[in-house]
C-alpha cells in the first residue's frame, strides 16, 4: 500500500474505488512505482505519514467520501474527524468583509471546541484557517497536491503555523504531485467527509466551494450552512441558491452550533463573531499621534450603521448608489463614511466605499502574529 499511495495518478480515487471492489493492491503496481522503503524514508524526511483505514485514527470510517479514500498522507496531528470538525469554506477572490466574516466565524469554532476545516487557499480558506488559529484551536488543511509542494505560496508561513499549534495538513496526493485543476473537486468532498457540517461563506455560481455542500449534503449525517448575501453580489449567488434549496441560513456563530447542538464559549458576538483580542502594549517611546476619538473604533451612530448595512457584502459602491441605499444627504454619508474609514472598516477608492472588515475584526489582521494576508 505505500508503494501504491506514492505511484503518482491523476486521481487517487479512482485506484480507491478499485481497492474497495477488492482488488490486489499488488496487482495495481505499475513498474515505475517506487520502493516503499524510498517512501518511508521521504515521508520520514518531511515528518509526515500515511495513515489507511483501519489504522487508529483513520477520520473517515464514520463518513466515508464518494468516492472512497484509500489513504491520507499526513503532516502533523492525525485529523480529529466529522464528530469534532466544522468545515468552512469560500472562494479565492472572496471580497474583504467575506474574508473577515470567515476568519470571525473560524475564531468562534475554534474557541467554542471545533477543528476547523478547509482547503487552503487564498481567500475565504486562509482566513477560517487563521481564525482558528487566533481562536487558539486547531485546524485542518486538505491539499490537492503533495505534502511538499509550496502551493499556494503565499500560505507556506500559514501551514507552519497550523501545524506549529497542533493541527494536520492532510493530501491524497504522494509527495512531489504538483497542484492540478483536476485534483480539486476530488479534494472538496474529503473536506465535506472530515467535518459534520459545511459552513459556505462565500460563493459564485460557478464555485467550487458548491461541490463541497454538495459532497455534504449527499451524506445523510452532512450539514450545509452559508452566510447570505444581497440578490446583486455575484459572489453571493451561490450562498443564495444553497439557501433556497435549503440549506441553513446563518446569522452568526450561534445559527452553527445550534445546528450542531452545541453551544458557544463566552466571546464577542455581533452578527458575525471574532476571538477576544490579546491586549497590545503601547509602543515605547513613540510620539502621541493625534487620532480619532474612542467611539470611532466601534461606529454605533446610526448614520454609520446604515452605511455598514450597504457595504455588507463587500462590494463597492458608488457615492450616487450609496446615498440612494442610505437615503443620507451629502454632509451626512461624508460624516458617516469618514468615522468608518477611521475605524477601519471601510475604505474609498476611485470606484467608490468597499466595507473591510466586521466591527470587532477592525485592525485584528495587523495583531496577527505570522502567515501572510488572506488574499495574497
Amino acid at each position: 500500500m505505500l508503494a501504491l499511495a506514492a505511484t503518482p495518478a491523476p486521481l487517487p480515487a479512482v485506484i480507491a474505488a478499485r481497492l474497495a471492489g477488492g482488488a490486489d493492491p499488488a496487482e495495481l503496481l505499475r513498474p515505475d512505482s517506487s520502493d516503499p522503503a524510498a517512501v518511508a524514508r521521504r515521508l520520514a524526511a518531511l515528518g509526515a505519514r500515511l495513515l489507511l483505514p483501519g489504522d487508529p485514527g483513520w477520520p473517515l470510517a464514520a463518513t466515508p467520501p464518494d468516492p472512497p479514500c484509500a489513504w491520507l498522507f499526513v503532516a502533523g496531528q492525525v485529523p480529529p474527524g466529522p464528530a469534532a470538525s466544522v468545515a468552512v469554506v469560500g472562494g479565492r477572490r472572496a471580497s474583504p468583509l467575506r474574508r473577515a466574516a470567515a476568519r470571525a466565524l473560524g475564531a468562534g469554532l475554534a474557541s467554542a471546541g471545533w477543528s476547523v476545516v478547509s482547503g487552503g487557499a487564498v481567500g475565504v480558506d486562509a482566513a477560517a484557517h487563521a481564525g482558528a488559529l487566533d481562536g487558539g484551536g486547531r485546524t485542518v488543511v486538505v491539499l490537492g497536491c503533495g505534502l511538499d509542494v509550496a502551493y499556494p505560496r503565499a500560505n507556506t508561513g500559514l501551514f507552519a503555523r497550523v501545524l506549529a499549534a497542533g493541527g494536520s495538513v492532510v493530501s491524497e496526493h504522494p509527495p512531489g504531485v504538483p497542484p492540478r485543476p483536476a485534483h480539486f473537486l476530488p479534494r472538496n468532498r474529503l473536506i465535506a467527509a472530515l467535518a459534520a457540517a459545511v459552513v459556505v461563506v462565500e460563493a459564485a455560481e460557478d464555485s467550487g466551494s458548491l461541490s463541497t455542500a454538495k459532497a455534504a449534503g449527499g451524506r445523510g449525517s452532512g450539514r450545509v450552512l452559508v452566510v447570505p448575501g444581497a440578490p446583486w453580489d455575484a459572489g453571493a449567488a451561490g450562498c443564495n441558491a444553497l439557501i433556497r434549496d435549503g440549506a441553513t441560513l446563518v446569522r452568526g456563530l450561534a445559527d452553527i452550533l445550534e445546528e450542531l447542538g452545541a453551544t458557544a464559549a463566552p466571546i464577542p458576538a455581533p452578527s458575525l463573531p471574532v476571538a477576544t483580542p490579546t491586549p497590545e502594549p503601547p509602543p515605547a517611546a513613540a510620539t502621541p499621534v493625534p487620532g480619532p476619538p474612542a467611539a470611532a473604533a466601534q461606529p454605533t451612530g446610526t448614520r454609520a450603521q446604515k452605511v455598514l448595512a450597504a457595504l455588507v457584502d463587500g462590494g463597492v459602491l458608488g457615492a450616487p448608489r450609496l446615498a440612494a441605499a442610505t437615503g443620507l444627504e451629502p454632509a451626512a454619508l461624508a460624516a458617516a463614511l469618514l468615522e468608518l474609514e477611521l475605524a477601519g472598516l471601510v475604505r474609498r477608492t476611485a470606484a467608490g466605499v468597499q466595507a473591510v472588515a466586521l466591527p470587532e475584526a477592525a485592525g485584528r489582521e495587523e495583531r496577527a502574529a505570522g502567515g501572510p494576508p488572506e488574499g495574497a
